[in-house]
């Protein structure tokens, strides 16, 4: 399909090795290291994560809606995360450590299946919308060194299942909410990481290290 061509231009075009090692270069990008498929035809992994990678995410890859997990972490990606993102039964998705800018496109939070999401250390802006509430099965939510702004959006506080929820080091500002508190109080959020200069959360595990303070959560 258009969508395996894509994918299979990114590979070829950042010099990414054929898994047989008799093959010099495949149209198949299922050969592929890093390349995880069905039957060598539906992709279903694509783990590239500090490969030197460069250039933008190809778009169609928001087209691989049998990808569980996309891990392109600690490469040299820019431009902005694909807007239309089907991908309902991804349930790691890790962007962390590259140059991406723009914002968090709305379509991610229709991946109701995700546990793992990290886009730490890249240059995204704009507000993290409601819609993230949507993500009822999610354990991870790293989203520091970043340029996002606006309000914690309380929705969060509906995702009872997080353990780690990292939002430092961006411009957010406003509160917690009383439903994150409890997450933290009565479920398994041990580790929520905020601007406490900025933020109101009186049940944050950890401000910013920037703030060079460490709240004790006893």
């Amino acid at each position: 399909t258009k969508y395996q061509n894509a994918v299979l231009n990114f590979l070829q075009d950042n010099s990414i090795s054929v898994e047989l090692g008799t093959l010099q270069s495949s149209t198949n990008p299922c050969q592929y290291s890093g390349i995880e498929c069905v039957n060598d035809q539906t992709i279903i992994q694509i783990l590239l994560a500090d490969k030197t990678l460069k250039g933008e995410i190809p778009e169609e890859i928001g087209c691989l809606t049998e990808l569980t997990h996309l891990d392109l972490s600690s490469n040299q990606l820019d431009g902005t995360i694909p807007s239309r993102l089907k991908w309902p039964a991804l349930r790691k998705l890790n962007l962390a450590h590259n140059s991406l800018t723009g914002p968090i496109p709305e379509s991610i939070f229709s991946s109701t299946s995700l546990v793992w999401l990290t886009l730490d250390r890249n240059k995204l802006s704009g507000p993290l919308k409601s819609a993230v509430g949507k993500l009822g099965s999610l354990w991870v939510l790293s989203l520091f060194s970043n340029n996002l702004s606006g309000y914690v959006p309380k929705q969060l506080g509906s995702l009872i299942l997080l353990k780690e929820l990292y939002l430092d080091q961006n411009n957010f500002q406003g509160r917690c909410g009383a439903d994150l508190c409890d997450i933290v109080k009565f479920g398994n959020l041990a580790y929520l990481s905020v601007d406490c200069k900025r933020v109101s959360c009186p049940c944050a595990t950890h401000c910013s290290k920037e703030e060079s303070i460490q709240l004790d959560n006893n």
